[in-house]
């Protein structure tokens, strides 16, 4: 009993955490089922999936009654990201994991760099073929007009974060939100999107693992519980967080996230 109390409070945290930067939070459920309450990898991940819908659909609630959830934008990502994240997981029997989690971390790093450093460039826009145009306001921070997004761009992003998401058991929202901020969303719109498109990633993700047993049910409920908890709270702060101190704590803990993928997924499986 204590240890599912311990649970639902680490999920809190990570819950707050993943509404104010827009990503699932696999990043840290993973390592925490597995270090501190012994899970093994598989189930670890299958349980996380689950619990990312929890945290996903709390967000989400809320950031759409602050109404800056981009709904057209969320559904272009999410074809392109169901179909890359099974392409992904077939990838993981074909090619050596450690290969491509590595790779994957250096991208992470150089997104890092681009959130910190302003002059440091790593994803660029896809400028190609058919476009649209959005306008956003940003609560207390006024209209913020974008141009023109792009199709394309939301097309090869989206599949890019699907093949992040299949190839480590994660939400992608880790490309998601720097994708989005890249095409020129204001960056608290790019963490409600993502969110959003969490929701349906998680789902498909959880229900293969729950298919062949891969979820702890009990941590679920813990973890899911303080998970949906944490993401309401992080929901109401993020709208008062300046957009430049957003991208310098996403930065921050997407370069903490790299190395912690690494030395969990790649030194530990040498």
């Amino acid at each position: 009993m204590i240890e599912y109390f311990a649970a639902g409070l680490i999920a809190i945290g990570i819950g707050i955490i993943a509404a104010i930067i827009g990503l699932g939070g696999g990043f840290f459920y993973v390592p925490t089922l597995s270090l501190i309450f012994g899970l093994d990898t598989k189930t670890a991940i299958g349980t996380s999936l689950t619990i990312m819908i929890f945290s996903a659909v709390s967000a989400s609630y809320w950031y759409r009654k602050q109404g800056i959830i981009l709904y057209k934008v969320a559904l272009i990502l999410i074809i392109p990201s169901m179909i890359a994240s099974v392409i992904g997981t077939y990838l993981t029997t074909l090619v050596d994991a450690r290969i491509l989690v590595t790779i994957f971390c250096v991208m992470l790093t150089l997104i890092s760099f681009e959130m910190l450093i302003p002059a440091f460039r790593f994803l660029w826009e896809i400028r190609w073929g058919p476009s649209f145009v959005l306008e956003t306001q940003v609560e207390n921070q006024g209209k913020q007009p974008v141009e023109r997004i792009y199709y394309s761009h939301l097309l090869f992003w989206g599949f890019a974060g699907g093949l992040l998401s299949g190839i480590t058991g994660t939400s992608g929202g880790a490309l998601f939100v720097p994708a989005l901020a890249t095409a020129g969303i204001p960056v608290h719109y790019a963490i409600a999107t993502s969110m959003f498109t969490i929701i349906l990633v998680s789902i498909t993700g959880a229900t293969a693992h729950a298919s062949i047993g891969q979820i702890s049910w009990p941590f679920v409920a813990a973890y899911g519980a303080g998970a949906a908890f944490g993401a309401f709270i992080g929901a109401n702060i993020a709208p008062r967080i300046k957009e430049k101190e957003i991208k310098t704590i996403f930065g921050v803990l997407l370069l903490f996230i790299a190395v912690l993928m690494f030395q969990q997924k790649v030194l530990m499986g040498l």
